[in-house]
């Protein structure tokens, strides 16, 4: 197993939202570069199930009865560790160079 996949990453559902929620870092997929509307740079996004939120809470539409589905999040160098937002970014331009 990579040495970060178990870090908890904080993501939100809009770059300037203020809801945030906990992820394991090997829950995220599709890591890539994105620049929301208003948003001064691209950010890193991915992808994470509505399940696999470990903490806190993204507003989205889940009753519990239907299957769990996939959140567009976005991670702020901020809100991360150093040694796992490089992590990131570095899985976000593989994806840019593969695509």
């Amino acid at each position: 197993m990579p040495p970060f996949d178990d870090l908890l990453i904080r993501v939100q559902s809009e770059w300037n939202g203020w809801r945030s929620a906990e992820v394991r870092l090997r829950d995220l997929d599709r890591i890539h570069w994105f620049q929301p509307h208003h948003a001064p740079h691209p950010l890193l996004h991915g992808y994470v199930s509505c399940a696999n939120i470990v903490s806190g809470g993204i507003p989205h539409d889940c009753d519990g009865r239907t299957p769990s589905h996939r959140l567009l999040v976005c991670i702020l160098k901020r809100h991360a560790l150093p040694t796992a937002y490089a992590e990131l970014a570095r899985r976000a331009d593989d994806w840019r160079r593969s695509a």
